[in-house]
């Protein structure tokens, strides 16, 4: 990544942050963000589909953060044989 891209990505983020160090700020993001999920809801009927990423039971729960934990690790073991190859 370039110089420039990395200074925009850190104001971005700079900016971002100060918007949201204003409680009124992040309720009003928090609004957009559940009128866009509501949103995205009415475009189907399919229960499966609007439950998704929504574990009914704590133990649904735990599997899916295991699995996450699990591709979280993979991922990185593999950045670390490409990265010992390289040297």
């Amino acid at each position: 990544m370039g110089k420039v891209t990395k200074l925009i990505g850190a104001a971005g983020i700079l900016a971002g942050a100060a918007y949201l160090s204003k409680e009124e700020n992040q309720k009003t993001v928090k609004r957009g963000v559940d009128k866009v999920i509501r949103k995205a809801s009415t475009w189907t009927d399919d229960p499966y589909t609007i439950q998704l990423g929504k574990p009914d039971e704590e133990h649904d729960a735990n599997m899916v953060d295991e699995g996450a934990m699990t591709s979280v690790l993979y991922y990185n073991e593999l950045r670390e044989e490409a990265s010992k190859k390289q040297q």
